[in-house]
């Protein structure tokens, strides 16, 4: 019975229509999925109301922080969207990444690359606006061949045409999630490489890790699953997939976690009042 906890649509960076994915994860043999859209759950009633019978699909988000340097994504899964406290966050981090998509931009135009902004939002449509449309601009302007080049050369930490987001602590992220009666999960670990900070989310409230993900290695999902049992986490997963056409190839049904992993997590939700 697996479950895929990590997809994206079109609300954020994903491909998926919001009132596709229900259908796809379906007809990819999956029971249970998580909608977990970058800094926006602008999609989810659309998802939810197109949910094919038979499938269990969870509210969720994916919250983007920075820590030391490092990104950190934290996902929050039977979020309450009506919480104002979440919302207004969200709006913020929205129109930060429309501000920070112009300088980005910007910072290109310097480096010689003949690139608007309208170019980029074109690629975003009504969705949040990230650096992953900024490089789909990229490659459909002939500067790069993929928009996994498109990072590599300009558009990660430390490339030259990379902006710093307003900043929100992934400290703050767990707060905020608990405080929306949702379960906050520290996504994809093993691309942070920042363990130490993982007891200090403990303290804030994290409560599970994800354990199963494309770039986790084996070695990797052996040590955050005896990471997990340590600290007392419930253990999570998915394909992180944002769809066909987006940055990776279509993995819905190739990575995934037992519904029993599900029926963990689901005990960490908090009644709301």
């Amino acid at each position: 019975m697996p479950a895929d906890l990590h997809i994206h649509t079109t609300a954020s960076d994903g491909r998926w229509q919001p009132q596709d994915i229900g259908r796809a994860a379906k007809a990819r043999g999956l029971h249970v999925i998580a909608v977990t859209d970058h800094d926006t759950t602008a999609g989810l009633d659309e998802a939810l109301s197109h949910c094919p019978q038979g499938l269990g699909m969870i509210p969720g988000v994916e919250l983007s922080t920075d820590y030391r340097q490092t990104e950190v994504h934290i996902l929050g899964y039977w979020v309450d969207v009506n919480n104002k406290e979440l919302q207004t966050l969200l709006q913020g981090m929205r129109d930060d990444r429309t501000t920070r998509a112009q300088a980005m931009v910007e910072r290109l135009n310097q480096l010689g690359m003949d690139l608007s902004f309208h170019d980029v939002a074109s690629q975003a449509g009504p969705a949040a606006i990230g650096r992953a449309h900024i490089a789909s601009a990229l490659q459909e302007a002939g500067y790069c061949l993929t928009k996994t080049e498109a990072f590599e050369r300009w558009l990660s930490i430390g490339k030259p045409a990379y902006i710093e987001r307003d900043k929100v602590t992934p400290h703050d992220a767990v707060k905020l999630l608990r405080q929306a009666h949702g379960v906050p999960v520290l996504a994809h670990p093993g691309l942070m490489d920042r363990d130490e900070l993982i007891p200090e989310l403990c303290d804030c409230g994290l409560q599970g890790i994800e354990v199963i993900h494309p770039d986790h290695t084996t070695k990797d999902r052996q040590h955050y699953w005896h990471l997990a049992k340590r600290l007392g986490l419930a253990a999570s997963g998915g394909s992180d997939c944002h769809g066909p056409g987006g940055k990776d190839t279509v993995l819905l049904g190739q990575f995934y976690v037992p519904t029993s992993w599900v029926k963990r997590l689901s005990r960490c939700i908090q009644v709301i009042d």
